[in-house]
C-alpha cells in the first residue's frame, strides 16, 4: 500500500515539474558538462539517510546542515557503503580520471553522489542542491513543501582548476559573517579560491603577534568620530579557513610588497625610505611610499611576518602584489642606491625584482608558491610563480612561455566594482572603465588565442575581483552603526551578483558548452534563489524583444527575465514606479523616448528602467559625452562653476580636447575656464575666453594629463555664463587628442 503511495506522489511530482514549463535541473549554475533526466523523481523526507563512505563524513554533516533548515528535518547519517533505499550515497571513486569531477544519479529509490576525491563530492553536493525547489535555501522551515528532486545522470568536471574570487577588505572592513556568507554562495558555484586583499594603502587587515602596531595603527583610518577601520584576529582567521577549506574553498592571503604597504610604514616607519611618520589614508589614492628595499630591517620583518602568515593558511600560494609601485622613494634613498650599486643594477625597477626574488625565496622556504599581478612576471624572476592579469591579455602568453602559470582576473570582464551600466540612477561603482555588463563578464575566454598547446595548461583559471575603491571615495557607503545598518555590503551584493554567476560558469563550464541565451534563461529562476537565501543583488531590466514601426507609431515588445517578477512601464517619459500599469503584451507610443519600463520583484526590489535615450549621434566626432548644460546650471551673466564627471573617460596620460556643444535656448554660452582635478586636487587648466551658441569660437580646450592614476577620479571643473541670460542649453564631449 505505501508503496503504491509513493509511486502515485511521485507521478504526481513528476507531472507538477513537466508542466512547470521546464524542469528544476534545467536551472544549474555552472552549467554540467552532462544531463541526461531519466524520468523518475526523488522525494526527500524525514526518513531520507545520508551515507557516507571513508573520509567522508563532514560532507554527509554539511549536506544535513544545508537540507536541515528548510525542510525542518534533521537527517540521520550512516557510515555505510551501501546504497539503501530513499538515502543519499555519497562515496568516492578514485578512478575517475577528471579532477574535481563528480557523477550524480538520481532515482525514485536513491540518490548517489559519486566523486574524484571529496572536492569531486562536493560538487556534486552543489548539484545536487540546485535540483531542489528554490526554497531550500531559505534559512526558516517552509510548511507543506514536496522536496522532489527531478530523476537524472549528470557527469561533469570544471574546465579550470583555479575559479576564484577576491574580495577587498582593505579598503573595506567585512565582519567573518560576511566572508562566510560570501564564501557560501562560492560555494554553490562551484568556485575554489577565495583570495583575501588584506593589505593595501587604506588598511592592515590580518593580526601579527609579533608587531601589534599592525593593526592598532595600520588597521584603522581617520580621527575621532571618523575612525573607521577593523582586522581579523589569527583565531577568526582559522575560523575563516576552516569554514572555507569544508567548502572546498581554498583561501589565498595578499601581503603586499613593496608598494600599498602605507598602513605598515604608518605603524613602524623605519620601513621606510625616510622613516618619517605616515597617515593610514582616508582618501583612495596609490601612495608613493615603498619598503625600503636597501635596508635589511625591511627584510627582516617581511620574514617574521610570512612566518605568521603560513601558520594560518595552509593554502600552497601566498599572493604578495607587486603591483603599481613608484620608483621615486628608491631614486631618492641612500640605502637603496647603495643596494643597487652593490648588485651592479641599471635601474629602480630591477630593485623590485631583486625584493621580490627574495621574498620568493623565504616562501619557497615554507613550500610556498608566490602569486603576484602580472607586473611580477614582466621581467625575470629566479623561479616558478603565478601570474594574475588585470590588464593585457597577451601577458599571459608571455608568462606561460617563461615558465609561469597564470590566472585570468582581466579588467575588461572580471572587475566587479565597474558598474554594469551607464543607465541613469546605477549604484556609485568604478568609472575608469567602461560599464561591465552580464553578458559581458559570461563573454570572457579565459584562453589566449594563439598559445601554443604545450603551454595552454599553465592558464590554470580565472578571478573576478571586487575592489573596495569606492567605499573611501566620499561617505554615501558609510553604514549607520547605531541602527547596525550593513549598506556597503549590500552594496558589494548589488555588484557581484549576479555577474559570479557568469564568471562562474566562464571558470567551470567548457567554452564549447557555454551559450548566453541558455545561460540568460537559466537565470530567470536563479534569482529566486537569491531572495530565498537572502542575498542582495542587480535586478535586471526587462527584456527587449522588438521594436515595431506600425502607422507612423512604434509597438514595443518585452520579455519578463526574473521568474515571479513582472514588468512595469510609463508612456509619459516618467520613470516607472512599482505602482504604474503592469505590462501584460506589446504597447504602442508616438516615439521610442516616452516609453521606459522596470521589473519589478516587489514593492521594494525592482531594476533600474529600460529605456531610449535621445542620442547626440551628430556629435560623435568630439568624442565621448561628458555632461549637459541648461538654463538651471547657468547663472546668467556671471561666471559659475559647472561639475562633471571624468572618471573613465579620462583613461591614461595624454592631450584631452574638451569642445561645449550648444543645442538650443536664446542664449549662447561663455566659457572662462576649464580644470581638472585628481582625488579632488587641481593639476591642470586651460584658461581662454570662449563661446558657443549659434556660431561657435574658441570653445574646445586642451588639457594635458601627465599624472594619471589606475582608480583615481578624475572632476572637470569649468566657469561658464550665459552672454545676456540663462536660456542656454547644450552638451560637453571629452575626446583624447591623437
Amino acid at each position: 500500500m505505501l508503496k503504491t503511495i509513493l509511486g502515485k506522489t511521485s507521478l504526481l511530482v513528476f507531472v507538477i515539474l513537466i508542466s512547470y514549463g521546464r524542469s528544476m535541473a534545467a536551472d544549474i549554475i555552472p552549467k554540467p558538462e552532462r544531463f541526461e533526466p531519466n524520468g523518475e523523481v526523488f522525494l526527500l523526507h524525514p526518513s531520507t539517510k545520508i551515507q557516507y563512505g571513508h573520509g567522508l563524513e563532514a560532507l554527509a554533516a554539511y549536506l544535513g546542515e544545508t537540507l536541515s533548515p528548510a525542510t525542518g528535518w534533521d537527517f540521520e547519517l550512516s557510515s555505510s557503503n551501501r546504497t539503501t533505499k530513499n538515502s543519499i550515497q555519497l562515496s568516492v571513486d578514485p578512478q575517475m580520471d577528471k579532477k574535481e569531477g563528480y557523477r550524480l544519479l538520481v532515482t525514485a529509490k536513491n540518490i548517489q553522489v559519486i566523486g574524484n576525491n571529496e572536492a569531486g563530492v562536493f560538487n556534486g553536493i552543489q548539484t545536487l542542491r540546485q535540483m531542489l525547489p528554490i526554497e531550500i535555501f531559505n534559512s526558516r522551515r517552509q510548511k507543506g513543501m514536496e522536496w522532489a528532486i527531478e530523476g537524472a545522470y549528470v557527469e561533469d568536471a570544471p574546465a579550470y582548476s583555479w575559479r576564484g574570487m577576491m574580495l577587498d577588505v582593505s579598503r573595506y572592513f567585512y565582519e567573518v559573517s560576511y566572508v562566510k556568507q560570501l564564501v557560501d554562495m562560492m560555494a554553490i558555484y562551484k568556485m575554489n579560491v577565495l583570495h583575501l586583499h588584506l593589505i593595501d594603502d587604506a588598511g592592515w587587515r590580518l593580526e601579527i603577534k609579533k608587531y601589534p602596531k599592525l593593526t592598532a595603527i595600520g588597521g584603522f583610518r581617520g580621527e575621532g568620530s571618523e575612525r573607521t577601520g577593523g582586522y581579523y584576529t589569527q583565531e577568526e582567521i582559522k575560523d575563516i579557513v576552516a569554514y572555507a577549506a569544508l567548502r572546498n574553498i581554498e583561501v589565498i592571503p595578499e601581503i603586499e610588497i613593496p608598494a600599498h604597504t602605507l598602513p605598515a610604514l604608518a605603524a613602524y616607519p623605519h620601513l621606510s625610505c625616510t622613516g618619517e611618520p605616515q597617515v593610514v589614508q582616508t582618501q583612495h589614492s596609490i601612495s608613493g611610499e615603498l619598503y625600503c628595499v636597501g635596508k635589511e630591517s625591511t627584510f627582516d620583518f617581511l620574514e617574521d611576518v610570512f612566518d605568521e602568515v603560513v601558520a594560518l593558511f595552509p593554502s600552497k600560494y601566498i599572493h604578495i602584489g607587486g603591483d603599481e609601485a613608484k620608483y621615486d622613494r628608491w631614486a631618492a634613498c641612500a640605502h637603496c642606491q647603495k643596494r643597487k650599486e652593490t648588485l651592479g643594477l641599471d635601474k629602480e625597477s630591477d630593485l623590485q625584482v631583486y625584493f621580490t626574488n627574495r621574498i620568493q625565496k623565504v616562501l619557497k622556504n615554507h613550500e610556498k608558491t608566490i602569486v603576484g599581478w602580472d607586473e611580477i612576471i614582466e621581467r625575470g624572476l629566479d623561479d616558478k610563480a603565478v601570474g594574475m592579469v588585470w590588464r593585457n591579455k597577451k601577458k599571459a602568453a608571455l608568462g606561460a612561455e617563461a615558465g609561469h602559470d597564470m590566472v585570468m582576473a582581466l579588467s575588461t570582464h572580471a572587475y566587479f566594482d565597474v558598474a554594469e551600466s551607464k543607465i541613469p540612477g546605477e549604484v556609485k561603482a568604478a568609472t575608469w572603465l567602461p560599464p561591465i555588463s552580464l553578458e559581458k563578464v559570461y563573454s570572457m575566454d579565459p584562453m589566449v588565442e594563439g598559445l601554443k598547446e604545450e603551454y595552454r595548461s599553465q592558464v590554470l583559471g580565472v578571478q573576478a575581483t571586487l575592489w573596495s575603491d569606492q567605499f573611501i571615495h566620499g561617505t554615501i557607503l558609510q553604514e549607520i552603526l547605531p541602527i547596525n545598518e550593513n549598506r556597503s555590503e549590500k552594496y558589494f551584493d548589488y555588484l557581484t551578483f549576479p555577474r559570479m554567476a557568469a564568471i562562474a560558469e566562464v571558470a567551470w563550464t567548457e567554452k564549447k558548452n557555454k551559450d548566453w541565451s541558455g545561460f540568460e534563461n537559466r537565470m530567470q529562476r536563479h534569482y529566486n534563489r537569491y531572495d530565498e537565501a537572502g542575498y542582495g543583488y542587480r535586478v535586471p531590466q526587462p527584456k527587449l524583444i522588438s521594436t515595431q514601426e506600425i502607422d507612423g507609431s512604434i509597438q514595443i515588445t518585452l520579455e519578463n527575465v526574473v521568474k515571479g517578477a513582472h514588468i512595469a512601464y510609463t508612456v509619459n517619459g516618467l520613470k516607472p514606479t512599482t505602482f504604474d500599469p503592469v505590462y501584460s503584451g506589446p504597447v504602442t507610443v508616438d516615439k521610442l523616448s516616452d516609453f521606459k519600463a522596470i521589473t519589478v520583484v516587489n514593492r521594494h526590489q525592482f531594476s533600474l528602467p529600460l529605456y531610449f535615450p535621445e542620442k547626440y549621434e551628430q556629435y560623435k566626432k568630439y568624442g565621448a559625452l561628458l555632461g549637459e548644460w541648461k538654463p538651471s546650471l547657468i547663472k546668467g551673466v556671471k561666471f559659475g562653476e559647472l561639475e562633471f564627471n571624468a572618471t573613465g573617460k579620462i583613461d591614461s596620460n595624454g592631450t584631452y580636447e574638451i569642445t561645449f556643444i550648444y543645442t538650443g535656448g536664446a542664449h549662447k554660452l561663455e566659457i572662462e575656464e576649464v580644470s581638472v582635478y585628481k582625488n579632488r586636487k587641481l593639476i591642470t587648466s586651460d584658461i581662454h575666453l570662449g563661446e558657443t551658441g549659434i556660431s561657435s569660437k574658441e570653445n574646445t580646450y586642451l588639457l594635458k594629463i601627465d599624472a594619471y592614476e589606475t582608480g583615481a577620479e578624475f572632476k572637470i571643473k569649468t566657469k561658464v555664463r550665459g552672454d545676456i541670460g540663462n536660456d542656454s542649453n547644450g552638451v560637453v564631449f571629452i575626446k583624447k587628442k591623437e
